[in-house]
C-alpha cells in the first residue's frame, strides 16, 4: 500500500507541476517569439533604411558638377575628405575651373607624411567613390617624410 500511495503522490505532484508551470512557460515562449519577430522586422526595416542612406550618401559624395564653381568646390571637398583622419601635413590644394570642356575643374594636390599614411591617402584619392580622376601622381622624399603630389580633375556632368 505504501508504494501505491507514493505512486499517487508522485502523479499528483506531476499534475500540479504541469498545471502550474507549463502554461506559464508557454506564455513566456509566445511572448519571446513575438518579441523576436518584432526585433527581426525592425532589423530588416533598419537594414533597408541604411542601404537607402548609403546609396544617397554615395550619390551625394560623388564629385561631379554641372558648372565650374560647384566642380571646384566638389574637388576641394573630395580631397579634404580623403585626408580626413590621416596624419599628413603641409596639405596644398589649388583648383582651377575649365570652361567649355569635358573637364569641369582641375586641381593640384600636395601633402607630406609617413610613407604608410601617404599610401593610404593615394588609395583614397584613387578610389572610385571619391569621384576624382587622377592625371599624375608622384611620391618623393621631403624633410624626413614622403611627399605626394597629384593632378586631379572632375568631369562635367553629362560629358
Amino acid at each position: 500500500m505504501k508504494r501505491h500511495r507514493l505512486f499517487l503522490l508522485l502523479v499528483a505532484g506531476a499534475a500540479v507541476v504541469l498545471t502550474a508551470l507549463v502554461p506559464a512557460a508557454r506564455r513566456e515562449r509566445e511572448t519571446a517569439r513575438q518579441e523576436y519577430a518584432a526585433a527581426r522586422e525592425e532589423r530588416e526595416r533598419l537594414r533597408a533604411r541604411l542601404a537607402d542612406l548609403g546609396r544617397r550618401t554615395y550619390e551625394e559624395d560623388r564629385a561631379t558638377a554641372a558648372d565650374g564653381v560647384s566642380a571646384a568646390r566638389a574637388l576641394r571637398h573630395a580631397i579634404i575628405r580623403a585626408t580626413d583622419g590621416l596624419a599628413v601635413s603641409g596639405v596644398e590644394i589649388s583648383v582651377s575651373v575649365a570652361p567649355r570642356s569635358a573637364i569641369a575643374a582641375r586641381g593640384h594636390f600636395a601633402a607630406e607624411g609617413r610613407f604608410t599614411e601617404v599610401l593610404r591617402l593615394a588609395r583614397r584619392l584613387a578610389d572610385s567613390s571619391s569621384g576624382l580622376l587622377l592625371g599624375r601622381v608622384s611620391l618623393g622624399a621631403a624633410r624626413g617624410a614622403v611627399r605626394i603630389e597629384a593632378d586631379t580633375f572632375i568631369l562635367r556632368e553629362g560629358a
